[in-house]
């Protein structure tokens, strides 16, 4: 996305602003009636039906079958059909993770930056279409909520607060409890895009947010770097500020431990989006995350 002139360690307001004119190139496409599949077959959340969930009723004669909806129908032993209404301004949701795990990159952008600059990208395609923008920002002390609105003012309190996250709730900061946080927020119909490195993702998360799969559509973006993947070997020293420790990474068990970390957590997430249709988009910090991204939002795949 051209030469790099923004701070790879600090999110700064200044460096959000300077995406505005290529992000309003774009704009996430108007979705289709048909479902096109993103990473891995999975869906993709910027092209599905451009249709509202609007609610269930018993399936007449002349009903599309493929609206069926089977868990109602299960539960009550005759078929029922979900109703749409057609799509009218959209949401896009941001469940950014900006606590201290993100604050680290062996190589590239920190990964709280790369989380501040996909949201900035995308918060301004949406308001260069006039859709409605919100967002639940997870820092250490708490949540910072940003309610869904559409002005330009709105837009800019989103910039500040992911340049300078304060927690304006007593939740506690965890993806279940940003989770939780949706219900009360979310307009239907939404896009919910989850940029995080996912280090507390579990099955508690995945139940809460699967309840807004059938009236929203889901972007996991799980962002990482290359030394959580695979650990080089040697003795290394890693500190925290405070304490010290040092590890012994040459030992072949504890490069296969290592490593499984990851590996199970990606795993865990392509079941989990494969399962609920959830679309999954997986950000190295050393890749070129806004090139990877405007692709999936031009196809709807990645590159």
């Amino acid at each position: 996305m051209g030469k790099q002139s923004y701070s790879s360690v600090e999110i700064r307001l200044k460096d959000l602003l300077a995406l505005k004119q290529q992000a309003e190139i774009l704009s996430v496409p108007q979705t289709k009636k048909n479902v096109y599949t993103g990473v891995g077959d999975m869906p993709s959340p910027f092209k599905s039906r451009g249709l509202d969930f609007q609610e269930v009723r018993v399936y007449q004669p002349g009903d599309d079958i493929r609206q069926i909806d089977w868990r109602v129908t299960a539960k009550y032993g005759k078929p029922f059909t979900k109703l749409y209404t057609e799509e009218k301004d959209r949401c896009l949701f941001f469940v950014c993770d900006l606590r201290s795990n993100m604050h680290f990159a062996s190589h590239g952008d920190f990964k709280s930056v790369i989380v501040a600059r996909i949201t900035a990208f995308l918060a301004f395609m949406a308001a260069h279409k006039n859709d409605r923008i919100g967002a639940v920002l997870l820092t250490d002390e708490g949540l910072h909520i940003v309610p869904v609105e559409k002005s330009d003012t709105h837009l800019m309190e989103l910039l500040h607060g992911l340049v300078e996250p304060t927690a304006n709730t007593h939740v506690e900061s965890s993806l279940y409890s940003a989770f939780k946080q949706l219900g009360q927020l979310l307009p239907s119909g939404s896009f919910i895009f989850v940029l995080s490195d996912f280090c507390d993702w579990d099955e508690k998360a995945k139940k809460e947010l699967a309840h807004f799969s059938i009236k929203n559509t889901i972007l996991l973006c799980p962002v990482y770097d290359a030394l959580e993947t695979q650990l080089p070997k040697g003795k290394f020293t890693f500190s925290d500020g405070e304490k010290q420790l040092t590890l012994d990474t040459a030992k072949a068990a504890f490069q296969k431990k290592f490593s499984n970390v990851w590996a199970q957590r990606m795993h865990q997430l392509q079941v989990a989006a494969s399962g609920q249709g959830w679309g999954l988009m997986p950000v190295d910090t050393d890749s070129d995350y806004l090139a990877l991204l405007t692709h999936y939002c031009m196809r709807g795949e990645a590159v």
